[in-house]
């Protein structure tokens, strides 16, 4: 039988041993827990934003920004075009932030607001449907300060539009996406009557004159046709007409529309990473063990 004094001072040895073995789990657990939480954050996996440079009509030739709708001669057109494009991520992702940005034209002194916003996508070559009708819109301008100016000159207001979504998306996979929006008087004649109508003005920019990071850039902007029941995917390069949409040329340059893709990692992910943080505990359990310490 031991004395009281003597298995007091084995259990404070032993907890001279157990010591550093209890910090490293505690390190490691807290590492993990808070690699976890970052990583569970949204990360930016695509960026393709707003131009940074040559914008508006003070950069003459060199204009960097535009945008794009569908003009039809009614509010409810039985064949219509919804403005979009695609992209592509390096890796497999959940996607849950799509960002486009919306500019504002319209018949009112400082444009529409972005009302009604759906998007649609699905995998190039694949159906595309309705993959959302929630999202946030801000109102935002140009790196330097500035809004979009048409081509009259008159300045329109830039809304930031983040469209939640829940998809997964595999690396390499091409995903088409597309803006849609209920249709706006662009222009009245005399009597205040509507002579034109058009959806969302999807912002696009030229990739070699953005000055901002333009990823998975190819100087083509798609365009969904809706007619009727059916939904066709088509092609359009501004510069020339080019393409299958049949539209002629829109401006001098290629364009891309803007957006950006916010993603989280996939579980498995996760999962790899607390293996190996667990696992370098339990090495470190080991090697004490070894080294003669009980408990």
């Amino acid at each position: 039988m031991k004395k009281q004094g003597s298995c007091l001072r084995n259990w404070r040895q032993s907890m001279r041993k157990i010591r550093p073995v209890i910090l490293f789990v505690t390190i490691v657990t807290a590492g993990f827990l808070v690699s976890v939480r970052q990583a569970s954050a949204d990360s930016l996996v695509l960026d393709r934003g707003l131009p940074t440079a040559n914008l508006n009509n003070t950069a003459g030739s060199d204009r960097s920004n535009v945008a794009w709708a569908d003009q039809e001669p009614s509010s409810n057109p039985s064949e219509y075009w919804l403005p979009g494009d695609d992209f592509t991520l390096t890796s497999n992702a959940t996607v849950d932030d799509i960002r486009v940005w919306i500019v504002a034209a319209g018949t009112s002194s400082s444009g529409y607001l972005p009302t009604g916003l759906s998007l649609y996508g699905g995998t190039a070559g694949g159906a595309i449907s309705e993959i959302s009708t929630s999202y946030t819109s801000s109102s935002t301008t140009y790196a330097n300060g500035q809004t979009y100016q048409g081509n009259d000159g008159s300045f329109w207001n830039i809304y930031q539009v983040d469209f939640a979504v829940d998809l997964n998306v595999s690396g390499g996979q091409t995903y088409d996406f597309f803006v849609d929006q209920p249709y706006v008087c662009g222009s009245t004649d005399s009597t205040g009557a509507c002579t034109e109508y058009f959806n969302a003005f999807l912002s696009a920019s030229n990739e070699a004159l953005s000055g901002s990071p333009q990823q998975g850039a190819d100087n083509t902007f798609l365009w969904l046709d809706v007619n009727g029941g059916t939904q066709t995917v088509e092609t359009w390069n501004s510069s020339d007409g080019s393409g299958t949409a049949g539209f002629p040329a829109g401006w001098d340059k290629n364009s891309d529309a803007n957006v950006q893709v916010f993603a989280t990692p996939e579980p498995g992910s996760l999962l790899l990473l607390g293996t190996g943080l667990l696992g370098l505990a339990f090495v470190a359990f080991r090697r004490a063990k070894a080294s003669g310490l009980t408990f």
